[in-house]
C-alpha cells in the first residue's frame, strides 16, 4: 500500500529531519553515495521502520530545496500521519503562497510540491501559471496541471480535440475546468498576476465570454479591460450579460452589467470618453478606476467590482488547534461529538452593505460546517447528562429552535466538549458565509436556484436552507436571524425582539481559536 506523499518545508535541513525520524523509530538504511551538491544534504535516502514493516523514501532537489517523503508498506498510512505531525511540511496555504510569489524559484518549488502532493485546491492557480511568461514556469505548470486534473477517457479527449477544431481561438482546457468557481478564480488570478494579455490569455478570455456561468462572463469582461485584451473585442461585444433573475442577475445589477460591457468595449476600441469635468464623466469615474486597477471600494457597486476581480485567498491555517478539536487531513471535528467544523482564518473581510459597508479583520475561529440537525440536537441534550456515544452524522435538515433552546444546546455541547461553544456574532456569521472577497452570496455574485446546496469559500454549508440561523449582537446583546431562504444575501439579517420568544432559527456554533 502507498500512502500520501509529504513534502517537508525547504528550511528543514536533512540533519534535523534525520533526528526527528530516528526519534520516531525510523532507521536510516541507505543514502546516495555520490557527493551531495550541498554538504550534509543527500539527494536520496531510504528509511525503514521495523516495528511496522514500512519504508520511507526521501528525495531532495538541491536547486529548489524540494524535500519529498514517500511511504510504502503495510502500515504506510499510519506512518505518514505520524511523520506529518512531527515534521514541518508544506500544505495548501503554504503552497498558495509559493505559487503567488514573484520569485521564479519559489513558484517552481510550489508547482513541483503541488504535483507531488496532487493538491487539487491549487488547481486554479496552477492553471493560471500555464500562461506565465517564463517558459520554465509555464512548462512546469502544464505538467503539474496534467497530474492534478482528474483523468479523462479517450472519448473525452476526442471531444476536446473536436471543440478546439471548431473554435481554434478558444481555450478548451479552461472551458472544461471542473466547477464554475475554478473558472472564476483562474480569471481573477490572471488579473492579479498579469499586466497585459497574450495570445494564450486571449484564448481563455474568449472561452470565458461564452461560458454558461454568468459570473464567469462578467469577470471575463473585467479581465479584458484590466489586461487590455483588444484582440477579444469582437467576442466581448457578443458576450451575453445576465438580464434576468433566471440568468442569475440581481435586479439592481442588470443595468450595471450591460453598461459595464459597453464601457469596456468602448475603452478597448479607443473611442473617446466624455470630457473631463462633465457630469457623465464624474458618474463613470469609479468604474473607470476599477477598469485600470484594483477597485477602490466605497459603495455596493465598487464592492461588486472588487468581488468580481479579487482571487480568493484562503489565508493561513490555525497556528494551534484547540484540544477540543481533532485535525485530520485538513478537516476538524469536535473530539467527543464528532461534529465537523470549518476554519475561518484571521484575514480581512468586507461586511455589510450600503451605509453599513466596512472592512473587518476576523479574529480566526472555528465554525460548525452545518447547523445542528434534530438528531444532533437531541444527542447533545442527552449526552450532556451522561455518556451516550458519539453524535450521528450531522447532515439532516436543520432543527428549528427558539433563542432559549439555541442557548441551551450550545451550553450542552460546551459541557460535553469541555470548551466554550456559543452562537456566532452577526459579524462572525457573515464572515463564515461571505469569505474574504466581499461576495454577495455564499457561492458568489450571481443568484442561483441551487444556492441551498452551495458552500461558502471556507466550506461552510447550509447557509441559505429553509431556516435562518441565530446570531448575537456582541455590542448590544441583541438577537439576529441570518441567512435562510428568504434572505440569501450574506449581509442580510433580521433583528428579533427579546420579547419574541416564539421566533425560530437553526443553531450553528462557533469555537474561538486560541493563539
Amino acid at each position: 500500500m502507498s500512502a500520501p506523499t509529504l513534502v517537508a518545508r525547504p528550511d528543514v535541513a536533512f540533519e534535523a529531519l534525520d533526528r526527528v525520524l530516528e526519534a520516531l523509530g525510523w532507521f536510516l538504511q541507505s543514502e546516495s553515495q555520490t557527493p551531495p551538491l550541498i554538504p550534509g544534504e543527500p539527494e536520496l535516502a531510504v528509511y525503514v521502520h521495523r516495528a511496522t514493516d514500512t519504508e520511507l523514501q526521501y528525495t531532495f532537489n538541491p536547486v529548489l530545496k524540494l524535500r519529498v517523503l514517500q511511504f510504502h508498506g503495510r502500515e504506510a498510512l499510519g506512518a505518514w500521519n505520524t511523520v506529518r505531525q512531527a515534521v514541518p511540511v508544506l500544505e495548501a496555504p503554504a503552497l498558495a503562497t509559493l505559487l503567488a510569489s514573484s520569485e521564479t524559484k519559489d513558484v517552481l518549488l510550489g508547482l513541483l510540491a503541488t504535483g507531488e502532493l496532487r493538491e487539487r485546491s491549487s488547481l486554479e492557480r496552477v492553471a493560471a501559471l500555464r500562461f506565465h511568461p517564463d517558459d520554465s514556469v509555464s512548462r512546469t505548470a502544464e505538467r503539474v496541471h496534467a497530474l492534478i486534473v482528474p483523468p479523462g477517457v479517450a472519448e473525452a479527449f476526442q471531444r476536446l480535440e473536436a471543440e478546439k477544431q471548431a473554435h481554434p481561438d478558444r481555450s478548451v482546457l479552461f472551458a472544461h475546468l471542473p466547477g464554475e468557481e475554478q473558472r472564476r478564480q483562474v480569471l481573477r488570478w490572471l488579473i492579479h498576476d498579469y499586466d497585459a494579455s497574450n495570445e494564450h490569455i486571449d484564448e481563455v478570455l474568449r472561452s470565458a465570454l461564452v461560458d454558461a456561468d454568468a459570473e464567469v462572463r462578467v469577470t471575463a469582461v473585467m479581465a479584458a479591460a484590466r489586461l487590455q485584451a483588444r484582440a477579444v473585442l469582437p467576442a466581448l461585444r457578443e458576450a451575453k450579460m445576465p438580464t434576468s433573475t433566471r440568468e442569475g442577475a440581481d435586479p439592481r445589477d442588470r443595468l450595471f452589467y450591460s453598461g459595464l460591457r459597453e464601457l469596456v468595449a468602448n475603452v478597448l476600441a479607443g473611442r473617446p470618453l466624455p470630457p473631463e469635468g462633465s457630469a457623465k464623466r464624474e458618474r463613470m469615474a469609479p468604474l473607470l478606476r476599477a477598469l485600470s486597477g484594483p477597485a477602490d471600494v466605497r459603495d455596493d457597486p465598487s464592492l461588486l467590482l472588487h468581488a468580481l476581480t479579487t482571487p480568493v485567498d484562503l489565508g493561513p491555517p490555525p497556528l494551534t488547534v484547540p484540544e477540543a478539536l481533532v485535525s485530520q487531513e485538513g478537516t476538524y471535528k469536535l473530539r467527543r461529538s464528532g461534529l465537523e467544523a470549518r476554519w475561518v482564518p484571521a484575514v480581512e473581510h468586507w461586511l455589510g452593505t450600503g451605509a453599513t459597508l466596512r472592512r473587518v479583520r476576523s479574529p480566526g475561529f472555528f465554525v460548525a460546517k452545518v447547523p445542528l440537525s434534530r438528531s444532533a440536537l437531541a444527542w447533545a441534550l442527552a449526552a450532556s447528562q451522561g455518556p451516550v456515544g458519539a453524535a450521528s452524522p450531522d447532515a439532516e435538515q436543520a432543527a428549528p429552535c427558539t433563542w432559549a433552546q439555541a442557548e441551551q444546546v450550545c451550553a450542552a455541547l460546551s459541557r460535553i466538549e469541555g470548551v466554550e461553544l456559543g452562537l456566532p456574532t452577526g459579524e462572525a456569521w457573515e464572515m463564515a458565509a461571505r469569505g474574504p472577497d466581499g461576495r454577495l452570496f455564499p457561492w458568489g455574485n450571481s443568484m442561483r436556484k441551487d444556492g441551498a446546496s452551495r458552500a461558502s469559500p471556507w466550506g461552510v454549508e447550509g447557509l441559505v436552507g429553509s431556516l435562518p440561523q441565530w446570531a448575537r449582537d456582541e455590542a448590544t446583546g441583541g438577537r439576529w436571524l441570518c441567512g435562510g431562504r428568504e434572505q440569501p444575501l450574506c449581509a442580510s439579517r433580521r433583528e428579533v425582539a427579546t420579547t419574541d420568544t416564539a421566533a425560530l432559527g437553526a443553531v450553528r456554533w462557533v469555537l474561538a481559536s486560541r493563539h
